[in-house]
């Protein structure tokens, strides 16, 4: 009989696959400022070196779930690791913007492949005792990730350069890479696969372009490439339900959507993703732009809303079977909504207003982390949980990607300087910018807060 040190590598494995997505998931907003100046890029254009990897994760998780349970675990897993730490490489190694987007979608690949397979281990091979223990490293791995990343990213940038924001992933990836390929359980095919990969493509097509027109029409106005951006966002989003309706293994089972809970739990948790990125995303330009701030300094303030969510998340999964989704969830809204809030409280909000609205996010995702997606699956029949399950996941790293592209669009039309380098935007103008799009998130804010006072009470 096996004893319960024998799947300590299995949780290793489990741990190493969320850490890699939460440290990168932070490490990369400290270091963005520097990224964007030595690349020469502007702070809105830089949005995408985020929005690139989430819309990369979004895309894949989908289906990589599925390829994971019909018998490709050890496969897909190993494989994850390998194409992250090929990417974070290369990502090092960039010299120019496009390269940097190029591989940071090759990042996004590996990284989707690594959620989706990870923490999977944890119902396939460990012994039903073990498998809270399993599910419960996944989410410690990506809260340490997380809560280590900005301080991490902070010390490399001030004593390195921001290539090792990238360089340290390689060791881990490949870690993790020996342990999967010596540990994991070998493969068995379960049948042949069915894939609606039309439906995936699709998808891929109508969301990468939807987002680039989120982000480009304020920074650089009404284009011909933005106007064909919206264009094949229309046109894929209409063929892609059309597709979906008829596939007999769909990447989205549309007719969750019918059920007006489901809708309004999944647009709760879509806006709290999206405002949420959308703060951490520009507080770092803020803090060093306008505040003057050092990137150790930066990376200590932006821990804040991570160590927090790692306190506060772990007691209330534990309470949510039990007191249900709904209370924690108007908590996680008004954490959320304090969190824009305050920052619109001056057109120069200081150090105690973004430490406030720091601890309001790791505050949201402290009560929420569960009760979001708990919500979403919840809403819909028990014959229906299954296969709602992954969209849980997609609205996670869908929603990150579509806050980075909002809020870059919204900070160019509050500053008026759309394209323009960071380091050349007068701290009272990058103000204005910020300000503006904290005032929008606010608006966001309330009206997730209102859906949410609309959600009936947990059923008994």
């Amino acid at each position: 009989m096996s004893t319960g040190k024998s799947f300590i590598p299995l949780l290793a494995v489990i741990v190493l696959s969320a850490v890699v997505d939460g440290l990168d998931g932070t490490i990369v907003t400290v270091a963005l400022p520097g990224i964007a100046e030595a690349l020469g890029i502007s702070a809105a254009d830089s949005s995408w070196i985020i929005t690139v990897y989430f819309l990369m994760m979004a895309s894949l998780i989908l289906i990589i779930g599925k390829v994971c349970d019909r018998g490709a675990l050890k496969k897909v897993l190993a494989a994850g690791f390998i194409i992250f730490t090929a990417g974070s490489l290369f990502c090092g190694l960039a010299q120019d913007f496009g390269t940097m987007l190029v591989f940071r979608g090759v990042q996004g690949i590996g990284g989707g492949m690594l959620t989706s397979s990870g923490v999977l281990i944890a119902v396939k091979y460990l012994p039903r005792s073990l498998t809270p223990v399993g599910l419960a490293a996944g989410v410690l791995g990506y809260s340490a990730g997380g809560a280590c990343g900005p301080v991490v990213g902070g010390v490399l940038m001030e004593n390195f350069n921001w290539e090792w924001i990238f360089f340290i992933n390689i060791p881990i990836g490949i870690f993790g890479t020996l342990l999967t390929m010596r540990y994991v359980p070998a493969d068995h095919p379960s049948g042949k696969s069915r894939f609606d990969i039309a439906g995936a493509v699709l998808l891929f097509i109508s969301m990468f372009s939807g987002l680039y027109a989120i982000e480009s029409v304020p920074s650089h106005g009404l284009n011909w490439i933005s106007a064909a951006a919206l264009i094949v966002f229309v046109s894929g989003i209409t063929v892609f339900v059309i597709i979906e309706k008829r596939a007999a293994d769909p990447v989205l089972f549309l007719s969750v959507f019918r059920r007006p809970a489901t809708v309004i739990s999944i647009t709760i948790f879509l806006l709290v993703n999206a405002c949420c990125m959308g703060i951490i995303y520009l507080l770092p330009f803020y803090m060093v732009a306008v505040s003057g701030y050092g990137a150790v300094t930066c990376g200590l303030f932006m821990c804040i809303q991570a160590v927090i969510t790692l306190v506060v998340c772990i007691p209330v999964s534990r309470r949510v079977a039990a007191d249900g989704n709904r209370r924690y969830i108007i908590l996680a809204l008004i954490s959320m909504l304090a969190a824009s809030a305050v920052l619109i409280t001056s057109p120069e909000p200081g150090a105690a207003a973004l430490i406030i609205s720091l601890a309001g996010v790791g505050l949201t995702w402290g009560f929420g982390g569960g009760s979001f997606g708990n919500a979403v699956v919840d809403s819909v029949d028990e014959d229906k949980r299954s296969a709602v399950s992954p969209m849980v996941s997609f609205i996670i790293y869908f929603g990150s990607a579509l806050g980075s592209a909002l809020y870059s669009g919204l900070f160019a039309i509050g500053s008026g300087v759309p394209g323009t380098m960071t380091d050349a935007i007068p701290p009272e103008v990058f103000a204005d910018g910020f300000w503006f799009a904290m005032c929008i998130g606010t608006v966001l804010s309330v009206i997730a807060l209102v859906l949410g006072l609309c959600l009936k009470k947990d059923r008994a």
